[in-house]
């Protein structure tokens, strides 16, 4: 059986806390990304060109949300 993430929008004064290596302005949105059990799988970036970025960190670059949710998820369940 599929297990269903949950994806829920991070308030804007919440932000300095996650973002590493981007200003606020560069982003459009923040979403935190939940495992069915409530745990956080982690944050999703949205910057202003419309790309995700996992955790904060500007290190890879993702084209959607889903191929972003989908990289984290992997990354959690291989560690």
């Amino acid at each position: 059986m599929d297990e269903t993430i949950r994806i829920n929008f991070v308030s804007r004064n919440k932000w300095h806390k996650i973002i590493q290596g981007f200003q606020s302005e560069q982003i459009e949105q923040i979403l935190e990304v939940r495992y069915p059990n409530g745990t956080v799988a982690g944050i999703i970036c949205e910057s202003q060109e419309g790309l995700f970025y996992l955790n904060g960190k500007p290190d890879v670059n993702y084209r959607s949300l889903q191929a972003a949710a989908e990289a984290l998820i992997k990354c959690k369940a291989s560690a």
